[in-house]
């Protein structure tokens, strides 16, 4: 079984990669680890080759509701630091399901974030991660990790959960001359949307309820009580079927 490209979202086991993140990714003031990878526009891109720039990364996937709450927000960012290069590293499926199930093939992996720069109108450059997820793991393999690498190839800010307005205070004292301060820090996840809106759009009813199942109660019960009435109606039929 592939363990990197999972067939059922896990929360426990989520948690425990996500706390693992602070250990096995790479620290504020540390090279950042070299890579090079397929762009969605053609060619190969070397993080190597863009020192002289600052560097903003951010990891994510279709179905990520996290990513996918940040788009608006780091398209935002990108426009207003066109100084600095910003990269999205296509990852596994957060939430795999019927409707988008776990990448096989270089080229399904291609195809989703095709869909996701389409769906969203992300400008940023995408690059796909080889389907072991490379360098995803060699940078902590969080779900939505961000960092901000400077022009010497240092790694400024780490966020275990991307934090916009972090990056845009780095960038901020980046372009003003200034040194800041690392910053790391494993953050929370947030999202614009209704719980498990996301899971069940791009993921399916599967993902839903994977996630649903496995998450704590809190989680559980923001589920049931979500906006999305889709969400609602998926949990009433599950909790039906479990009687």
């Amino acid at each position: 079984m592939d363990s990197y490209n999972y067939d059922s979202f896990d929360a426990v086991r989520d948690e425990q990669e996500v706390a693992e993140w602070l250990r096995l990714g790479p620290a504020a003031g540390t090279l950042a680890p070299d890579f090079e990878l397929s762009g969605l526009d053609g060619g190969r891109v070397r993080l190597s080759a863009l020192r002289g720039h600052p560097v903003v990364i951010e990891f994510g996937s279709y179905t990520c509701p996290i990513f996918a709450s940040r788009v608006a927000e780091m398209e935002t960012l990108a426009a207003d630091f066109p100084q600095a290069d910003f990269l999205v590293i296509y990852v596994r499926e957060a939430h795999p399901g019927e409707l988008r199930p776990p990448h096989h093939s270089f080229a399904e992996k291609r195809d989703t974030a095709e869909q996701l720069r389409t769906e969203q109108g992300i400008r940023r450059r995408i690059l796909i991660d080889a389907l072991d997820g490379a360098v995803h793991r060699e940078y902590g393999a969080a779900p939505d990790c961000a960092y901000v690498i400077d022009a010497l190839s240092r790694i400024i800010t780490r966020l275990g959960w991307n934090d916009v307005a972090t990056l845009r205070r780095t960038l901020d004292d980046l372009h003003a001359d200034l040194v800041p301060e690392p910053v790391e820090t494993l953050g929370a996840p947030k999202s614009i949307y209704p719980p498990g809106h996301i899971l069940l759009r791009r993921g399916g009813r599967k993902a839903l309820l994977d996630f649903y199942e496995t998450g704590p109660p809190p989680l559980r019960e923001a589920f049931r009580n979500s906006s999305d009435p889709d969400v609602r109606a998926a949990l009433v039929v599950r909790e039906d079927l479990s009687r």
